[in-house]
């Protein structure tokens, strides 16, 4: 069946038949196994959660521009990686319950702005669903969760938190040694 063609859906919860296109169908038998999104991986311990989380029966996805060996190691092991940046995915395809980010670079050539680097990503998720990020700056951080604070069409849609962690509680880096990295979390409302 190509993806133009229709499928009939079960109706026996509604009594009115339901079609819908083949992707779509994916899609929504997908819908049921959570699915887990991380952003810009590039270190082993990044794929290990990765790894965790499919193992347990999460439809997981990593993406990166650039394919490190720790990512063709990810993908040997079974893993789903895209080169790609999470901005040039489309972003009303499936949506993600979880969106896990570490330590983004969002400057130099490919500065993105905070609204759209967090709209790029809070389009990704489900209803309920969280991009959880940890990031080195307290500015960036404070920056992104401005966004969801102060954007009113945002706000009626997502709540953010902001906490910081010691770098015993943190993941892994190779950013300079400092006291404090900061979790920034985003729940999608509706």
């Amino acid at each position: 069946m190509t993806p133009n063609e229709i499928i009939r859906l079960d109706t026996r919860c509604s009594p009115v038949p339901t079609f819908i296109s083949e992707e779509a169908a994916q899609c929504a038998l997908r819908a049921s196994t959570p699915r887990a999104l991380f952003v810009g991986s590039e270190r082993s311990d990044e794929f290990a959660h990765a790894l965790r989380l499919a193992s347990r029966g999460h439809d997981v996805i990593a993406i990166n521009p650039r394919e490190t060996p720790s990512a063709k190691a990810f993908r040997r092991a079974g893993g789903k990686f895209i080169r790609a940046r999470v901005e040039d995915l489309p972003p009303r395809s499936c949506r993600f319950d979880l969106v896990c980010e570490n330590y983004p670079y969002p400057s130099g050539r490919h500065y993105i702005p905070p609204r759209p680097f967090a709209l790029a990503r809070l389009s990704l998720l489900k209803p309920g669903g969280k991009w959880i990020l940890v990031t080195e700056s307290p500015r960036y951080a404070s920056l992104l969760k401005a966004v969801v604070d102060y954007d009113d069409d945002i706000a009626a849609r997502f709540r953010g938190t902001l906490s910081p962690l010691s770098i015993d509680e943190a993941p892994p880096s190779f950013y300079p040694r400092a006291k404090t990295r900061f979790r920034v979390v985003f729940q999608r409302c509706r």
